[in-house]
């Protein structure tokens, strides 16, 4: 049941929650989804997955340094990698696996919301292609924001 409805949310939103404490089968869930378009051979998924809270917020999205040179961090250079390569590829998901954090949700709220764009701290735009979609694996959202919440799909596991 939570796999139809994770496929029916990504129809539909390009963001979503799956919320539910440890142990819940969150990961299972978009990996049996993901699973179940590979087998079908209409759909192509390629997975990034990563922790934000497990690396600083200049490691997460880049940083100017002293020489004013740009240098991406994890989730803008997933952005760049999806929005180049996998030829053929109908679906490509970054999966944010830890929770909300006041600290680095408020700068992906620009690609959850109908922009679909991050803004980095050197002022360039990345959009989000239409076939890259974020999966959230969080088991609060204590320090999410209404206007964030408002902006994902949300599944809750149990």
């Amino acid at each position: 049941l939570k796999v139809a409805q994770l496929e029916e949310l990504l129809r539909v939103r390009h963001c979503v929650f799956l919320l539910g404490p440890a142990g819940s089968a969150k990961s299972t869930c978009w990996k049996a989804l993901q699973w179940a378009f590979m087998e079908s051979g209409e759909t192509k998924v390629v997975v990034r997955d990563l922790n934000p809270k497990a690396v600083s917020t200049h490691e997460l999205y880049g940083f100017l340094d002293e020489y004013k040179e740009w240098h991406d961090g994890l989730f803008s250079s997933i952005m760049r990698e999806f929005a180049r390569g996998f030829e053929g590829v109908h679906r490509k998901w970054i999966v944010l696996d830890g929770d909300l954090d006041t600290e680095w949700i408020e700068s992906i709220n620009s690609v959850m919301d109908d922009n679909r764009v991050l803004t980095l701290a050197s002022n360039e735009r990345v959009p989000l292609t239409a076939e890259q979609q974020l999966l959230f694996e969080i088991s609060h959202l204590r320090y999410a924001t209404p206007a964030t919440v408002s902006r994902a799909g949300i599944i809750y596991m149990n």
